[in-house]
């Protein structure tokens, strides 16, 4: 019988699994020659030879199969790591020979699982410092109204910045029940809050894991209306200019003709009348032109600002306190503008009965901020006052135009900050916000 060929290697590489079945096929191949010869030999000599083989058999088979089996454990390991989400590890190779396509499949998907993960971790990291960092307020609310998440802003408008994640939606909303009320009610659109505040309402209903959430998403609002509201004042300012001017220019030179022909013929009482149609005429074209001029301010002319001289000028005008440093960094502003701003709340300071020596004007100076505070004592504003401070024509002082602080927050918009006018003790606090510009930061650096 003739015994097949085993290809047994020269070298000492491992051998294949093939190998390795060829050399076992031969293993028992030679094992059922020696039964065969041992056939017509004594029952214990038979028996033996029979144990001999099985265990020669058995031992064969494990180093056949057992590389085999080191791989197979290899690749379920690997497996096992991909399913528990670590897709930083591979298939080690060295161990990996039969199964090496399989092998290769794993670490592809792995690497595959690796990339996507990074991917998506990086987008999950850009929603959430868009979610921290917009200005718009959101809360998510499962099922039952509790809250799942919220951003920096809607706890800043809720909670005073206070976290609140885990509570009931209605708990937190107690300090706000127009709000309340809106959600409730599903009542989306512009909101009006107690603090003058203006957002706009959005609500989204959706399905999250199998259970209904609700997004709530609140906009503000009050700067953009506010600037709405300025641009159609003005526009309406610059219309009914135009008009008045057109006929107070021609009423203002008969008015003076009149005048002088009637002082020619010698007709007092008529004279008078003239003149005093003159005079009115100076006083209204005079009052026209402040109107025009709030409506055509001119984009501010950005320069460094010289603050000594900035105050000598005011304190040439007006009486008042400096409290404080003035700002030692570099502030970039249009000078005459930011001057008129402060020239008007301060001569709105002095007319409120305030002393000279309790008007104060100071400083806070951060990097990329500058805040401007001017405090009296002039008994401040009641809370209808305040509500309209900062609308265009509203005054509460007689013969007062209504213009002043407009121009003040037109101004301050033009330069991106903003202004705001609130009670502090006996009196008002202005505050002037003036943000550091990128021409700014591009010189200072």
């Amino acid at each position: 019988m003739a015994l097949p060929r085993l290809n047994l290697p020269l070298s000492k590489r491992r051998l294949s699994s093939q190998q390795r079945l060829d050399l076992l096929s031969g293993a028992i191949t030679l094992v059922l020659l020696a039964l065969q010869t041992t056939l017509w030999q004594p029952g214990w000599l038979v028996s033996t030879a029979i144990i001999a083989a099985g265990v020669l058999l058995a031992v064969l088979q494990r180093l056949a199969l057992a590389p085999l089996q080191r791989e197979i454990n290899a690749l379920n390991l690997h497996a096992q790591n991909l399913q528990d989400g670590s897709f930083n590890t591979s298939a080690n190779q060295l161990m990996v020979r039969e199964l090496s396509a399989l092998a290769g499949s794993l670490n592809l998907m792995s690497a595959q699982l690796r990339s996507e993960r990074a991917s998506l971790y990086q987008r999950e990291l850009l929603l959430d410092t868009v979610l921290q960092s917009s200005p718009s307020a959101m809360l998510l609310t499962d099922a039952n109204n509790t809250i799942l998440m919220s951003n920096p802003a809607a706890r800043q408008l809720l909670s005073h910045g206070k976290a609140f994640d885990g509570a009931k939606l209605n708990a937190v909303l107690n300090t706000q029940p127009q709000l309340a009320q809106a959600i409730s009610s599903q009542q989306q659109g512009l909101l009006h809050l107690p603090d003058n505040s203006i957002w706009h309402l959005s609500l989204s209903r959706f399905q999250l894991n199998q259970q209904q959430h609700q997004l709530v998403l609140l906009k503000p609002m009050t700067r953009e209306i506010q600037r709405e509201e300025l641009s159609a004042w003005k526009k309406l300012l610059r219309v009914i200019g135009h008009e008045l001017n057109n006929t107070l220019a021609p009423l203002s030179s008969l008015a003076f003709s009149g005048e002088q022909r009637a002082s020619q013929l010698q007709q007092d009482e008529l004279a008078a009348i003239f003149a005093t149609i003159s005079g009115r005429s100076a006083a209204l074209n005079q009052f026209v032109q402040a109107y025009i001029q709030f409506a055509k301010l001119p984009s501010p002319n950005m320069a460094q600002v010289n603050w000594p001289r900035l105050i000598n000028q005011l304190q040439d005008l007006y009486d008042f306190e400096l409290a404080g440093d003035l700002p030692k960094l570099p502030w970039q502003a249009d000078t005459q503008q930011l001057q008129q701003a402060l020239l008007n709340l301060i001569k709105n300071a002095h007319e409120s009965g305030a002393t000279p020596e309790n008007i104060c004007l100071s400083f806070v100076e951060t990097a990329q901020q500058l805040t401007i505070y001017l405090r009296d004592n002039g008994g401040g504003m009641t809370d209808e006052q305040l509500k309209h401070a900062l609308v265009p024509f509203y005054t509460s002082k007689q013969g007062g135009s209504g213009i002043g602080l407009s121009l003040c927050r037109d101004i301050m918009e033009a330069h991106g900050g903003s202004i705001s006018v609130h009670n502090q003790g006996a009196g008002l606090q202005v505050q002037l916000r003036l943000p550091k510009h990128q021409s700014q930061s591009l010189t200072s650096s």
